[in-house]
């Protein structure tokens, strides 16, 4: 699935996969929605905004929003570490501490060395 998203050069010939692109996009309409729900970061007026999350007291819970717009070196080599230690184990990080979590044996010796 991935190799057909990335290889553009199925486009002409019609055998480019859009799949990954129709994830994308799903998790960015769920993103831009819910964040329409955190007072000071909702595009459209709304008064429901929340200013801090339901399961905590407002006088002492609050939105963890990232704010730096800084692109610098520690971002660029972190993203990179993520990256390979993906890349190497042919899984996403959180799922894969689950599934090693949970007991399967398989996960650990594919993810534990990235």
């Amino acid at each position: 699935k991935i190799y057909g998203f990335l290889n553009v050069k199925g486009l002409k010939d019609g055998t480019w996969d859009p799949t990954l692109a129709c994830v994308m996009g799903g998790g960015l309409i769920v993103s831009f929605l819910s964040y329409q729900y955190v007072k000071g970061f909702n595009a459209f007026k709304n008064s429901n905004a929340l200013e801090c999350p339901l399961s905590q007291k407002l006088s002492v819970g609050h939105f963890n929003v990232p704010t730096n717009k800084v692109i610098d070196n520690k971002l660029i080599i972190g993203e990179a570490i993520f990256g390979l230690g993906w890349g190497m184990a042919g899984l996403c990080p959180g799922p894969a501490m689950f599934l090693a979590c949970a007991g399967y044996p398989n996960v650990l010796l594919r993810w534990w060395p990235s």
